[in-house]
């Protein structure tokens, strides 16, 4: 049986990489974020749409991130 390749597939594994990173830090994703999902841009090109979130939901996303940040832990360069 041959894989998913290509950017679809490349968007699909972000997502699914993504939720499972938010659940890890203690998000509810079906709660939180209800609309994260795979779709296309006007283009036609594959993206992750994290959808609309609460304040609350912004204001924890932005509490871990900073913490991470305090930590030292950051996007690889």
């Amino acid at each position: 049986m041959e894989q998913d390749a290509g950017p679809e597939a490349d968007a699909r594994q972000s997502a699914d990489r993504l939720a499972l990173a938010l659940e890890d830090v203690g998000f509810d994703v079906g709660r939180a974020f209800p609309l994260l999902r795979v779709g296309q841009d006007r283009a036609g090109v594959p993206v992750v749409d994290l959808g609309r979130v609460s304040p609350s939901v912004a204001s924890q996303l932005s509490t871990v991130l900073s913490q991470a940040a305090q930590y030292g832990i950051g996007l690889p360069d």
